[in-house]
């Protein structure tokens, strides 16, 4: 099979210049000028930006509470993240029940996504049953291909939180292997005694949420976080940074050498606390996250770490709890399922309100959706950027689109979309999954089941970007 891609302009981390992409056996075989030839499918991208396939370093399909309820839209909705120009999802594994961190790869890969997961995907191992196996798996994650994990610094007392003797463990046994360990960091302490008194108080409505999960609980978590990944020496991810005191201590440790880089969401780009302020239990639970939605004075503060390189990872944090679980916490705002749908509208965001607005450029971009998730998660160059001998995942983007986001135009797997309302400029037209289209005129044509597993290696964050 040999598809053309001709006449468009193609962005990546680095550049951006017009050319043709020839594809053969899944891979880009050429890039060059009027390409010639005789060609099976010929794509016309003139007065369009061809992107690489991005990645998704933070998705959540088919997650596990506490007491092993399946939250979350499963893998036959991951067709989404196609809709919006991902084309490699890294999602996480969370201990099934009975299973070990090995155990419970094996069997999200060959059970609960196969033959349902549309893009490819990479893998998280998440340790939520810390036992005195777990230091002598962490090894065997990495020749796995797993060579990335995480551990919750909240939610105490449930199994998902671990104590700093748990982590400081890991991240010493990451560190001999070259995993890279990501941290949910939020103090729980903080967290609990604002929760319980708040609810003490007769206070149950959602938008108290956001009132007990103050920043500076994120920032002191973050701080210790980093401490441990300096003394151990254990490179380090912290995903959904979601306030200016957070950032700051990201920024600070990068310019201090620290092996840290920092994640944050599209929702914290553009959202703010006070979407949790309406009396409508089934409007407010719905932007109901952990980290909280923060103030436009974040948001503001956020973008300007995108550009200068503070943060460095944009993940969607893709949740998509249907709303009768979110009604599981009404009356009582601490057992409302934390998480939000955004797997499909990432590039969306990122292009609308940061590069339409000249908060960001196309290259930059394509470095935080797609080039620097690659890197982290030890898949690039193989994913995540547009070269000679990569798979060919590839966006055609329509830059003159003008429209609004919904539901029914940008689904989310479940009743709702987060960014209901908010103007659109530009769309994914086309998408390729190594070489086959997948998304065409905006409408999914792929199949159930065409993702594969996409192994990663250790140290995949690679030293260009510890080292800025």
């Amino acid at each position: 099979m040999r598809t053309l891609v001709k006449n468009g302009t193609i962005v990546t981390a680095i550049n951006e210049y017009q050319a043709d992409i020839l594809i053969e056996d899944e891979k880009i075989s050429m890039i060059g000028s009027k390409i010639e030839g005789t060609f099976d499918k010929v794509i016309d991208a003139e007065g369009k930006y061809v992107l690489p396939g991005g990645v998704d370093n933070h998705s959540h399909f088919e997650a596990l509470n506490t007491d092993g309820v399946t939250l979350n839209a499963g893998y036959d909705t991951t067709f989404v993240a196609l809709l919006g120009g991902t084309t490699t999802l890294v999602d996480f594994a969370t201990n099934e029940p009975g299973m070990n961190l090995m155990d419970s790869i094996d069997y999200r890969l060959n059970v609960r996504a196969k033959g349902k997961v549309t893009p490819d995907i990479a893998m998280h191992a998440v340790c939520t049953d810390y036992n005195e196996t777990t230091l002598d798996e962490i090894p065997k994650l990495v020749e796995r291909g797993i060579p990335t994990m995480k551990m919750f610094m909240a939610y105490k007392p449930t199994a998902l939180y671990m104590d700093d003797d748990k982590l400081f463990r890991s991240m010493q046994a990451a560190a001999a292997c070259g995993m890279t360990m990501y941290v949910h960091a939020e103090n729980p302490d903080v967290l609990n005694i604002y929760r319980d008194q708040m609810f003490e108080k007769g206070c149950t409505d959602p938008k108290y949420h956001y009132m007990t999960r103050p920043p500076f609980g994120e920032a002191e978590a973050v701080s210790r976080a980093i401490t441990f990944s300096k003394a151990t020496g254990c490179p380090l991810c912290v995903v959904h940074v979601s306030c200016i005191e957070a950032a700051e201590v990201i920024r600070e440790a990068r310019k201090n050498g620290a092996p840290v880089v920092g994640e944050t969401c599209p929702h914290y780009l553009v959202l703010d606390k006070h979407k949790m302020d309406d009396p409508d239990f089934d409007q407010a639970c719905r932007w109901v996250c952990s980290p909280a939605l923060r103030d436009k004075e974040d948001q503001d503060f956020l973008w300007k770490c995108l550009n200068w390189d503070w943060l460095t990872i944009v993940g969607s944090d893709n949740a998509s709890i249907p709303l009768y679980q979110k009604h599981w916490g009404e009356g009582d705002f601490r057992a409302i399922p934390n998480g939000c749908p955004g797997a499909g509208d990432r590039l969306n965001i990122l292009w609308t309100y940061g590069v339409e607005t000249g908060r960001m450029t196309r290259q930059r971009l394509v470095e935080v959706y797609a080039t620097a998730p690659a890197k982290l998660v030890g898949i690039y160059p193989r994913k995540g950027t547009i070269d000679v001998g990569v798979d060919a995942d590839l966006v055609i983007f329509d830059p003159n689109y003008r429209g609004t986001i919904t539901v029914e135009s940008n689904p989310t797997g479940v009743e709702y979309n987060i960014f209901e309302g908010l103007e659109q400029k530009g769309c994914t037209e086309t998408v390729l999954l190594r070489g086959k289209v997948v998304v065409d005129h905006k409408k999914f044509v792929g199949e159930a089941g065409y993702g594969q597993f996409i192994p990663g290696k250790p140290y995949g964050l690679a030293y260009d970007l510890l080292k800025r």
